[in-house]
């Protein structure tokens, strides 16, 4: 049976097999679900900082902080190779069992957004964002607007680059500064005080 095309989509083979490009390079101990995402947010250009947050949001399970013109979102990978993923309101389905991670995903963005409205001094949002590596289908019920957004972590960079604008230019650089400092999430082991960049 002939596959659909879709322009941009792509399940596998969209990078090869090279080396991982400078910004994440020394990511190869990382699981390879977030060190493949990780190469897939370098494509994002210069209008966006992505972030590697998974060692600030450990606890809930969270990978990229990432910060662009339309605002700032919080992306989960989930590993679902050749599973039957369907996403309502509240629950995300792997071949018909529930799970958490719709669940997880907003009470990761809730703390970072509490996190940063605090140290910022006004309501910030935190958009979060599921990224479903490799599943065999994806589908969705119930109402959009109350969905947490799931996509084929492919699509991912293109989503992001494509939502509409909600914050000014400044107001980017401004996120992206207090976003990266570790000081923000009340997290500061030895090393840098920085979150790592993945761009």
């Amino acid at each position: 049976m002939k596959k659909a095309q879709r322009v941009g989509f792509s399940f596998s083979g969209l990078f090869g097999r090279g080396g991982a490009p400078a910004a994440t390079r020394g990511w190869s101990t990382e699981p390879p679900t977030e060190f493949e995402l990780g190469r897939m947010l370098t494509a994002l250009d210069d209008r966006f900082t992505a972030l590697r947050a998974f060692d600030v949001f450990g606890e809930l399970d969270t990978d990229f902080l990432v910060v662009g013109p339309g605002g700032l979102f919080l992306i989960t990978t989930r590993v679902q190779g050749n599973a039957k993923v369907w996403v309502d309101e509240d629950v995300l389905w792997v071949n018909g069992r529930p799970t958490n991670q719709v669940s997880d995903a907003r009470n990761a963005a809730d703390r970072a957004s509490a996190r940063l409205s605090a140290v910022l001094g006004q309501p910030v949002r935190a958009t979060p964002v599921i990224a479903v590596m490799n599943p065999l289908s994806l589908s969705f019920g119930g109402d959009p607007a109350r969905r947490v957004v799931t996509l084929p972590a492919d699509l991912v960079t293109q989503w992001l680059s494509e939502c509409s604008r909600t914050l000014s230019d400044d107001a980017v650089a401004d996120f992206a500064v207090v976003a990266e400092d570790r000081a923000t999430w009340g997290s500061l082991p030895s090393g840098s005080r920085r979150l790592a960049r993945v761009r």
